[in-house]
């Protein structure tokens, strides 16, 4: 519990070696959904809000804009699906497991959240798919809490610690704005199975 995993990297492109990773933080360029079908944004609003709230519920605005910001993150790397659906649900439903954020797999998203929580959660979440951008953060793609130590933490470089979180990005090219050049591909689907939304009912996929 409390990590986003891990997924391997693609090939890097010819001009990567041209391209040095350092020390900076630097901030992910706003995210907007303007344009997209009705549906595809509802949707990825449906599935941030649910990122935001089952990993971060008990922490402060910031620590929950900072979840918010992986998952953009996520979604303009290569390295991940280029939906919000996509990546918060990567890994469901996969032999022997491998979800990239844990509430997805481990029942944790069979509680109904409370109203209070789910409205704060979905308004952060409207406020990043909107343009709003959580800069301490920078480019990290992964995050873990300080309760857990996975492997892979060795191989990146901490961006910054928000709350119960420490968050990081990968070392070298995949970890520069390089390499985020992954258009939003739209296409969302939410899991199969019920959907907890506070106060709608039979919400589902």
């Amino acid at each position: 519990r409390g990590t986003t995993g891990t997924a391997p990297l693609p090939a890097a492109p010819a001009f990567a070696a041209r391209i040095a990773g350092d020390a900076k933080v630097t901030p992910a360029r706003p995210f907007t959904l303007a344009g997209i079908a009705p549906i595809d944004r509802a949707r990825a609003l449906q599935c941030l809000t649910a990122a935001i709230y089952y990993e971060a519920a008990s922490e402060s605005d910031e620590g929950e804009r900072a979840v918010a910001q992986v998952v953009l993150n996520r979604v303009r790397h290569p390295a991940f699906p280029a939906s919000v659906c996509g990546v918060v649900y990567q890994g469901v439903g996969a032999a022997g497991g491998g979800c990239q954020f844990s509430f997805a797999c481990d029942g944790a998203s069979a509680r109904i959240p409370s109203r209070q929580g789910w409205a704060r959660a979905a308004r952060i979440a409207a406020a990043a798919l909107n343009g709003s951008v959580y800069a301490p953060v920078g480019l990290a793609t992964h995050y873990h809490t300080f309760a857990v130590t996975p492997a892979w933490n060795r191989t990146l470089v901490m961006t910054d610690a928000v709350g119960a979180h420490f968050f990081h990005r990968w070392k070298g090219f995949w970890g520069t704005a390089a390499a985020f050049v992954q258009r939003y591909r739209g296409g969302e689907l939410l899991p199969a199975g019920p959907v907890a939304v506070p106060g709608v009912a039979g919400a589902g996929a």
